[in-house]
């Protein structure tokens, strides 16, 4: 029988509203690269993690850097970036349901397509790093999302089993890592991405507010597919 023994989430679009913030920093970086992707080619490659976005610029315009080369190059642009940030605002409700699940004694992760710099400079500016029993990046795990391997090793580190793990995600490549691991996956509406598109989420929530863990508990693993809150 499956029982709800950790939480884990994705950082951007989920923790934190994120993703204005990466388009308009990829914005910035194409300029200086010199590309101009297109809207559409942009769009795929929300959720994913440098190594896929950056193989397929490579492969896409030509360039003569290596992966390598334009990773380290945005890694360190996108640093800087949010260490200059005024703020960093947390998503509603997601700090009281942190503390909910935190109190009932569940282990927390964030499993993220982020660096793993970024993703601390985030977590820490929010304030939040330290509730979090693991951070595991795609880039530490091996494999971008929508490979489960991030989701996989973040289980491994808290030791709970896949199945009694739920996933908070926003992206359709998320999504689809999450259940290939093995994991219920609720998903998050965001603006950047269609709800047709994380429809085979196991449930989905237009927001974290007014979201409970006593609710997480009713929903889990009772739903599949077709569950909403509105």
């Amino acid at each position: 029988m499956r029982q709800l023994e950790a939480v884990i989430f994705d950082m951007d679009g989920v923790l934190i509203d994120s993703e204005p913030i990466h388009i308009e920093i990829e914005r910035q970086l194409f300029d200086k690269l010199g590309i101009n992707v297109s809207a559409e080619v942009h769009h795929t490659y929300l959720g994913t993690a440098g190594d896929f976005m950056y193989g397929d610029i490579k492969s896409r315009f030509g360039r003569s850097e290596t992966v390598e080369e334009l990773m380290a190059f945005d890694d360190a642009f996108r640093c800087n970036y949010f260490k200059n940030l005024k703020s960093i605002v947390l998503n509603e409700g997601v700090l009281n349901l942190l503390q909910e699940i935190k109190s009932a004694g569940l282990k927390l992760a964030v499993a993220t397509s982020s660096s793993p710099a970024i993703a601390h400079v985030v977590l820490d500016r929010c304030g939040i790093k330290s509730v979090f029993d693991t951070v595991m990046t795609t880039q530490e795990a091996g494999k971008s999302k929508p490979s489960p391997d991030v989701y996989l090793a973040a289980s491994r580190i808290i030791n709970v089993n896949p199945c009694n793990c739920l996933v908070f995600e926003d992206s359709p490549n998320g999504m689809k890592a999450a259940r290939k691991a093995g994991m219920f996956c609720i998903t998050v509406k965001t603006d950047s991405v269609d709800v047709n598109d994380i429809a085979g989420s196991d449930f989905h929530i237009e927001s974290f507010k007014g979201l409970s863990y006593k609710q997480l508990i009713d929903i889990f693993p009772n739903h599949h597919g077709a569950g909403e809150f509105v």
